[in-house]
């Protein structure tokens, strides 16, 4: 049987209430379980990892790298335009437990 999926924020904090996480890291690693990852994500030296969860999502130095091409990367530019426009795009899946990738100052 296919778990009912969520969609709404009310409904994942809802599903999260009763579980006893054992710490920050585990609540953020059930939620990309249950919402998937978010497309804003960090880089570092050629990989990309999920902003929330930290989970690997891509690599470029193999050249592979599913949905880099929706993504906002962290630290990356302030002045990417590809960024800000894939940012535009994201959801509330996407930015629930993210840090803000372009903060004011």
């Amino acid at each position: 049987m296919k778990p009912k999926e969520i969609k709404t924020k009310s409904e994942l904090l809802k599903v999260l209430k009763p579980i006893p996480f054992r710490n920050k890291e585990h609540k953020l690693t059930v939620i990309c379980s249950l919402i998937g990852h978010s497309k804003i994500s960090t880089g570092c030296f050629g990989y990309r990892n999920c902003a929330r969860c930290g989970g690997q999502l891509g690599a470029s130095l193999g050249s592979i790298d599913p949905g880099k091409e929706t993504a906002v990367i962290i630290n990356h530019s302030k002045n990417c335009k590809d960024c800000k426009s894939n940012y535009k795009k994201c959801t509330w899946k996407d930015k629930i437990y993210v840090k803000n990738p372009f903060p004011k100052n």
